[in-house]
């Protein structure tokens, strides 16, 4: 019995060594595959760490900067901080010598400041079986001694886009494989020895111990059990539980084992997946081929979109297929790895579109670390600033200040983005030939997930133009357009601005308002061309007597303001004065023509007791036509107490009447009838216009007409009359078979009114109301005053059968002169000739003269201000052909006129015979 116990030690002795031999051979196999695994997985994330395009076609020493190659330096190293991996480089073959293009260092390396640069570093020492893998695909694993220490390193072959061949490598150091290799065999040793003791006295007291000593044979033979089992379920729980999908196929790619995660990636079961010939079934073209290159011994690998066989899911598929050895190396299956990486594609996807969308950005991008040091520039930025990115990048954004921006923008720039905001504002900068530019900016904080400032990002647009043409809208906005001078607008907001001040400080300032006299001359003989010319002049003229502080405006027309900052009355009257002495010796030149040129002038005093700016205006406004009202060329200074200022005050209020009676359309329409003398004829009329006051009075025209012609509003009542009186005609026109016409009176500044022309033209012709029936009146002072307009718009209307009466002649010292010049149809005699004509006989030889010569002229003649039946009967004797005034009827409502088929005479007192 105690001979077949010690051969079954010897026997178990055996079997102890023979399983520490057989352990030690599957020990090394297992950590080897699992080295050469970790090693496949760092070396081919070197060029995915590297940029894009990193390894082309000629490639050169020095073609890339250090501060690059130390980049891809540093990014390598973090990678293999967080791998057993001691060093991941790539490099290439050139001229049967071997370079590094790029590599990780150790920490001790990098404190050290060693190996920072790898960019075609000689890798002198290399092993001369890497010059094997020039013309070769397959993988290769070695052990490596050289000076950088021993290691097992593996080097694959790879093929860049544009076809480069490089090398990616990686190394892990021998003591990685050594040192748990000499754990596991010291750890199974003692296992062994502890055994064997176990046995030294069961030898001794076999007899007494046998039966304890195999029951803690068995104890520990199941603990040992029990431990490899919980291993195994670490292992399978691992594997369960791991982010990527992993599946176990053997030698005939038939699926074996997977994960739950591959069960998602592929959109499958289990059920369905075990089992699964991939030989068969895949139809992926590119994934077979890495699925064959398994089998026969190499690392398979794929990656690009993919859509599964059993699940028919979309996805990028990154995947590997490592092949597995049997103890006599032979391929007997693999392990898969398969990594769902669509979600990192888009991203990658939308960085590349990002990137592409700031480098091809109409505005300028600028990156910048948290201290202020540019990191990047778009090629925009080059494009406006004439910098280039290797001038500017390290360099601080203030080299682009010209000085013209204000030191308080930028400490609220940086006291905006460290607060974590945004900042938005505009810089005047300069480029790099000195131009200076304007750039409205946004600038951000760009934080890491701690909400940390890392990095600044600024948008720069070129607003320059715009600017620019801001500048001159601003300035057509509140300057005019021919003089450059302020216009009317923006001196009311400067006059303003000093009346506020004088109310504040008790400031005294003078304000001054200049009339070109006689100007309309200069433009009837010469021109619109020859009046510019000469405002534009005059302006010049007029600007050199000023102060730098003085404002100078041309509302308009032939007008000029002056506002004289911190001036006496006195200092304002001598400017003006010196301004009227300058203009004494100041001929205006146009072609062969030679103009004096005169002004008048009105001066008001700002001072606190200045009601307003509107109130400064219509005094200064009122003085100026007192002056020209006094004789011209001439100032006058605004007193409130002055006779001739109170009537102007008086046209203001009436301006203001007549506006609110248009707006009211509070105008009413009346007739006075003009009677045929020599002949049977239906009569005529003249329309004339009475004013509704808000009180209900009705208002006679010889009120509130002097006010519409001063503020020149007259056209509009003249445009309300046309408009009103052939709307009346239209609407009755059946009930005016009784009346020759009616006659309309225009003022003399409608007669250049192109557009109120154009208006009774297209009535006229559009209408019912025939144009023999229409008649328009113009005074003898109007026509002669505007001759030209007068002349074209008399022939315009004529031409449609329109008649005209120029009214009040003789009172003008040149009347016949400019008779023949004028196609009226008839002459109204001026009423104070006609007034006295049976008393006074110089006024009957005046009526009788013009009478005569309007009819040699082929032209009828109508008396007014026919007061009595004597001397309507003593016109008639002198051949007058038509008659108007009290004796034959008082002015009525234009509505009369369809109530009366006849008109008879009727008294008139001495009261009656003021003007209609």
């Amino acid at each position: 019995m105690t001979g077949k116990v010690y051969i079954a030690i010897l026997v178990y002795i055996a079997w102890v060594v023979l399983y520490l031999v057989w352990d030690y051979s599957q020990e090394q196999s297992r950590i080897y595959q699992q080295i050469d695994n970790e090693l496949t997985t760092s070396a081919l994330t070197a060029p995915l760490i590297l940029p894009d395009h990193f390894h082309h076609q000629g490639m050169q020493p020095g073609d890339i900067k250090p501060e690059a190659d130390l980049n891809n330096t540093i990014k390598l190293s973090e990678y293999t901080r967080n791998t057993r991996t001691i060093y991941i480089y790539t490099m290439v073959l050139r001229d049967k010598a071997v370079y590094f293009t790029s590599a990780s260092i150790t920490d001790e390396d990098m404190k050290a400041g060693k190996d920072l640069y790898n960019y075609f570093l000689p890798y002198t020492d290399a092993d001369p079986r890497l010059h094997q893998l020039a013309n070769s695909e397959d993988q290769l694993f070695l052990e490596i001694n050289d000076h950088w220490g021993h290691f097992r390193s593996t080097f694959i072959p790879q093929t860049s886009s544009d076809g480069t061949r490089f090398i990616t490598a990686a190394d892990m150091e021998i003591s990685q494989i050594e040192s748990p290799l000499h754990q596991r065999l010291i750890q199974q040793i003692g296992l062994a020895i502890i055994f064997l003791l176990f046995l030294l006295p069961v030898m001794l007291t076999f007899s007494a111990a046998q039966r304890r000593w195999a029951r803690s044979l068995e104890v520990s033979v199941r603990e040992r059990t029990q431990q490899l089992h919980a291993s195994e379920k670490r292992l399978a729980s691992i594997i369960e539980h791991s982010p990527v999908g992993i599946f176990h196929y053997d030698q005939n790619a038939v699926i074996t084992m997977i994960n739950h995660r591959f069960e998602k990636i592929v959109g499958s079961s289990d059920k369905v997946l075990v089992g699964f010939n991939m030989l068969e079934k895949l139809t992926d073209e590119k994934l077979l081929t890495a699925l064959r290159d398994a089998l026969q011994g190499q690392v398979g690998r794929f990656e690009g979109p993919y859509v599964s066989v059993t699940g028919h899911r979309k996805m990028y598929l990154i995947a590997e297929f490592v092949p597995l050895r049997d103890a006599q190396g032979l391929v007997n299956g693999g392990v898969g790895v398969f990594n769902d990486a669509t979600e990192q594609q888009n991203t990658t996807n939308t960085l590349k579109k990002l990137s592409m969308a700031v480098e091809q950005s109409p505005n300028v991008v600028v990156i910048t670390d948290v201290s202020g040091q540019i990191e990047y520039v778009n090629p925009r930025f080059t494009d406006i600033t004439g910098y280039y990115p290797e001038e500017v990048i390290g360099s601080n954004p203030r080299l682009l200040n010209s000085g013209e921006t204000a030191t308080e923008i930028y400490s609220d720039l940086w006291k905006t983005l460290l607060s974590g905001q945004e900042w938005r504002g505009v810089f005047h900068n300069k480029k790099k030939n000195g131009d200076l530019y304007w750039a409205e900016e946004v600038i951000s904080p760009i934080t890491n997930n701690f909400g940390e400032i890392t990095h600044f990002i600024a948008l720069q647009e070129d607003i320059t133009e715009v600017r620019r043409i801001s500048d001159e809208i601003d300035f057509q906005t509140t300057h005019d357009s021919l003089t450059g001078l302020l216009n009317r607008r923006q001196f009311e907001n400067e006059l303003t601005r000093i009346v506020s001040h004088a109310h504040k400080h008790h400031s005294h300032h003078v304000l001054c308002f200049i009339d070109i006299d006689q100007f309309k001359i200069v433009n009837d003989t010469c021109g619109h061309l020859a009046g510019d010319d000469l405002l534009r002049q005059i302006s010049n003229l007029i600007r050199d007597k000023l102060r730098n502080r003085d404002t100078l405006a041309r509302p308009g027309g032939d007008e000029f303001l002056i506002l004289l900052e911190n001036a006496s009355l006195a200092q304002g009257e001598r400017v003006v004065q010196m301004i009227m002495n300058d203009l004494k010796q100041f001929r205006f030149q146009w072609e062969d023509h030679n103009f004096p040129v005169e002004i008048s002038a009105g001066l008001a005093v700002i001072d606190r007791h200045t009601s307003s700016a509107i109130g400064a205006m219509q005094d200064v406004d009122t003085a100026c036509y007192t002056a020209k009202d006094a004789g011209r060329n001439r100032i006058h200074i605004y007193n409130d107490n002055d006779e001739q200022q109170l009537i102007r005050k008086g046209y203001i209020q009436w301006a203001s009447e007549i506006h609110r009676a248009l707006d009211d359309n509070s105008f009413l329409l009346y007739v006075q009838p003009i009677v045929p003398l020599q002949k049977q004829q239906n009569t005529g009329y003249e329309v004339l216009i009475r004013l509704r006051a808000e009180s209900g009075d009705l208002v006679a025209p010889g009120a509130f007409l002097p006010a519409a012609e001063r503020y020149n509003i007259a056209p509009q009542i003249d445009r309300w009359v046309i408009q009103n009186t052939l709307q009346w005609m239209t609407q009755n026109i059946d009930q005016l078979g009784h009346i020759d016409s009616l006659a309309i009176n225009l003022s003399g500044q409608s007669l250049g009114d192109d557009a109120l022309l154009g208006y009774i033209i297209r009535t006229i012709e559009h209408g019912v109301v025939p144009a023999r029936m229409i008649k328009f009146e113009i005074t003898e002072t109007a026509a002669i005053a505007n001759l030209k307009d007068a002349q074209i718009f008399i022939r315009s209307l004529k031409n449609l059968g329109c008649r005209f009466a120029l009214d009040d002649f003789g009172s003008g010292l040149s009347s016949f002169a400019y008779l023949k010049n004028l196609p009226v149809d008839l002459l109204k005699i001026d009423g104070m000739f006609v007034r006295n004509i049976i008393a006074d006989p110089v006024d009957e030889a005046m009526v009788r003269s013009i009478n005569e010569v309007g009819h040699i002229m082929g032209m009828e003649t109508i008396a007014e201000f026919v007061e009595t039946d004597e001397i309507m009967e003593r016109l008639r004797q002198l051949g007058v052909d038509y008659a108007q005034g009290y004796t034959i009827s008082r002015p009525e409502p234009i509505d009369t006129i369809l109530n009366s088929a006849s008109i008879a005479p009727t008294a008139a007192t001495e009261a009656d015979s003021e003007q209609i």
